[in-house]
């Protein structure tokens, strides 16, 4: 069944009857737009006077999908006149009976919810907020130092004026501020800037938490809340922190209020240290510039931006503006601070009807007195931060001071934001044959009428990858007979609204007569591995049909044999070295053969350059050599390049890893290992585990392999290539430890690092 609004289509259907089903795939066409546990959906957001076409699957933990139900079209009305739409730009709009007390759980039910404050904390405490672009809802969490010990996560609706609770609260022990940790859920805390929305392809709502307390974010379809161990843990502590996420580059930025700016990326997991440690204070609110590529932070008298756009290839440097105009915004802490697409404005509020402008190619603060009678009261004392929020799909910024003040919203500009309307996929055909591949290409067109080619700009996923995958850049490849859902999505950066779209692609039978040209064993470089451990290869077939050239898997259909099975033996692409020496593996498909090489080695390590960084003199680990200050030497293998300004130490604290105890010391310079071209595997460790140091680096080519900063020794990895016979140059800042370096060539690289561990 469906139910269709202007904003939102509900749907409902019968639950399966079968127990492994585990939850279901809600499909608009062939794109899925939801994958929840219950058999209910509300789809957002949905665009007046398009057509959509629903079906929902079954799935099970096993990968298994039912057949799709019988389909539900409805087409989505325009919306009527209302007292948003009718907003004049200049005026205020306070939602009638929307404080949040009336709509908040009793202490009755969950008694630690009456403890300290009660639900006044929620938002007295330093507490943020965060504006759900899809469904257009400002959720809110917080508490904590027994101000409010509830968890639980309430959204306010802007579409209905009501407020909505996502999740229920966990059980508070006394004695306890938080549920217990095993549980993998949030704790109500003083969130400062730290709640951010996280738009498609992520679609979760973020709480960076307490150290000690699971990282976690809240996923918007089941409302359960999924672990991110690598959050945030920030040096210097995470007091007065704020946070934005970059549409641009799909990554969020974490500046505590005295530590260093890093990044993390909800893709990878990865989190990276990206500047100084530095006292810029507690009281700023930040927000990212789509347009400018610039994070930029509002408070404690100043405007301070840094340059986001070269991610990962340099550190960002903070840049204070001198702002002109009306700074008073910039005194005090924690302003309410968000972007806005149609004015290109960064805009600021803190308490009454006056709204704030920051031209940021001009660098002056605008005043805009509100016009009415209807305003919001006075900023809450302990800040805004992320409850004041611009909604784009309306137009309007949201604000919310106290449990017991109602909700309001300010139009700024009459015009509308640009938003989506949908999202084309093709291909240039609808129907391939197996083993071939082929371009997507992808069109975002907003409800203005204009279009963009955004193929670069989204994230690919195959729901069907075994007939046919797709690659990062939309790079489809056909494996077997079937149809697959390829699909596409879209995020615009301006407004961080996302819509998906989707292709439908029939893979069938190859026709003609197929050719086998040649075999060919991979990894191709030569290959090695260790004495009783096994490895798996793999077999490509290279074909040819008629003018067509392709190449495929044959690991499975393959022959394989060891010319000398006592030293090794293989099965199906599983290779056991059994013995030290070389031997010669074969897979053969009809008459066709290829070989490789294979030597099997005692160790590991055997394969590994490792290199400690100290003073000169006799290595201090054994099993290392010593790289101290002295210049590049070709026949040695390594060395400096810029050797000027470098110090060695050799006196630090190294009882558990005596790599620790030494350092060479750079404010910047080029450390040289000739290898032979090819790929390798990179480990290093920075820092100085005694005094501390500022921002520690080890990069090659913008590549980076390892971040630290302050007290102690960070420890990073990677994989690099060295071409041109320079071998590889890395960018070292700071002081660095130690490296260790291995070719990529079916060996273990974590095996072998352990294996060298002497002490």
């Amino acid at each position: 069944m469906a139910s269709v609004s202007s904003f939102e289509v509900s749907l409902t259907w019968a639950p399966s009857p079968t127990a492994s089903v585990k939850r279901y795939r809600v499909l608009r066409g062939p794109a899925q737009v939801g994958q929840v546990i219950r058999s209910s959906f509300a789809h957002r957001p949905v665009v007046p006077g398009e057509t959509y076409t629903y079906t929902v699957t079954a799935l099970n933990d096993e990968g298994g999908e039912s057949l799709p139900s019988n389909p539900v079209t409805v087409t989505i009305p325009n919306a009527q006149p209302d007292a948003l739409s009718r907003l004049a730009p200049g005026h205020w709009y306070e939602f009638p009976n929307s404080n949040l007390r009336a709509s908040a759980l009793s202490p009755a039910t969950y008694p630690w919810l009456g403890w300290g404050e009660g639900i006044s904390g929620i938002m007295n405490d330093w507490a943020s907020g965060a504006l759900d672009t899809q469904r257009e809802r400002l959720y809110i969490t917080g508490g904590g130092h027994n101000g409010y010990f509830g968890n639980e996560i309430y959204g306010f609706d802007l579409r209905t004026g009501a407020w909505v609770r996502l999740t229920d609260p966990d059980p508070v022990k006394s004695g306890e501020e938080c549920p217990d940790p095993a549980l993998g859920v949030n704790c109500a805390i003083h969130t400062y800037d730290g709640l951010e929305y996280l738009p498609p392809p992520f679609d979760r709502f973020l709480a960076i938490g307490w150290e000690g307390m699971p990282q976690t974010t809240l996923n918007l379809d089941t409302h359960r809340w999924e672990s991110h161990p690598d959050l945030p843990k920030p040096s210097g502590g995470r007091t007065g922190a704020n946070s934005a996420y970059d549409p641009g580059t799909r990554v969020l930025w974490y500046h505590p209020g005295a530590g260093a700016m890093s990044v993390w990326n909800p893709a990878t997991g990865k989190w990276t240290i990206r500047g100084d440690t530095d006292q810029l204070g507690y009281y700023k609110n930040a927000v990212v510039d789509p347009r400018r590529k610039l994070y930029v932070e509002v408070g404690q008298g100043s405007t301070d931006t840094w340059t986001i756009d070269a991610l990962g290839k340099f550190v960002p440097k903070r840049t204070r503006l001198a702002t002109t105009g009306a700074r008073e915004i910039e005194d005090g802490g924690n302003p309410g601070v968000d972007y806005d697409p149609v004015t290109d404005r960064i805009v600021a509020w803190k308490g009454g009807g006056d709204i704030y402008t920051l031209d940021l190619g001009t660098r002056v603060w605008t005043k805009h007195a509100a016009l009415g009678t209807v305003v919001p009261g006075p900023a809450n004392l302990n800040g805004t931060y992320g409850r004041f929020r611009y909604v784009p799909g309306l137009n309007v910024f949201v604000v919310v001071n106290t449990v017991d003040t109602n909700v309001f919203v300010y139009r700024l500009d009459s015009r509308p934001a640009r938003l989506l309307r949908r999202i084309d996929v093709t291909a240039p055909n609808a129907t391939v044959e197996a083993s071939s591949t082929g371009k997507l290409r992808v069109t975002a067109v907003f409800q203005d009428g204009t279009s963009v080619v955004a193929t670069s700009e989204v994230t690919f996923s195959s729901l069907d990858p075994q007939v046919a995958t797709v690659d990062a850049d939309g790079t489809f490849r056909a494996i077997q007979p079937g149809r697959a859902r390829l699909q596409a999505s879209y995020t615009d950066p301006l407004t961080r609204r996302g819509l998906v779209g989707a292709l439908e692609l029939e893979v069938v039978k190859m026709a003609g007569d197929v050719v086998l040209d040649a075999l060919t064993i991979q990894p191709s470089t030569t290959l090695k591995m260790v004495r009783g451990k096994s490895a798996g290869f793999t077999a490509v077939g290279s074909y040819h049909r008629g003018s067509d050239v392709f190449t495929r898997d044959v690991t499975c259909e393959a022959t394989w044999s060891s010319d000398t099975p006592s030293i090794a033996t293989v099965t199906s692409g599983t290779v056991r070295g059994l013995t030290e020496g070389t031997t010669t593996l074969r897979a053969k498909v009809g008459t066709v053969e290829a070989q490789a090489a294979l030597e099997v080695i005692p160790n590991a390590t055997r394969e590994l350059i490792a290199l400690n960084f100290q003073p000169p003199g006799p290595p201090m680990v054994t099993g290392w050599a010593v790289a101290d200050d002295s210049a590049f030497d070709a026949a040695r293998g390594w060395g400096w390049q810029d050797a000027a300004g470098l110090q060695t130490r050799g006196d630090r604290n190294g009882t558990s890893d005596p790599r620790l105890a030494s350092y060479v010391l750079t404010t910047g310079a080029k450390f040289r290992l000739q290898v032979p071209d090819g790929r390798y595997h990179v480990a290093a460790s920075v820092g100085d585990n005694t005094f501390g140091s500022g921002l520690s680096s080890v990069e090659l080519s913008g590549t980076g392999i390892v971040y630290g900063v302050g007290t102690g020794n960070t420890a990073g990895a990677g994989i690099v290539e060295a071409t041109g016979g320079k071998g590889l140059v890395f960018d070292v800042v700071g002081p660095i430890n130690w490296l260790a370096v291995m070719r990529v060539n079916g060996l273990g690289f974590d095996e072998a690092l352990a294996a060298a561990k002497t002490w």
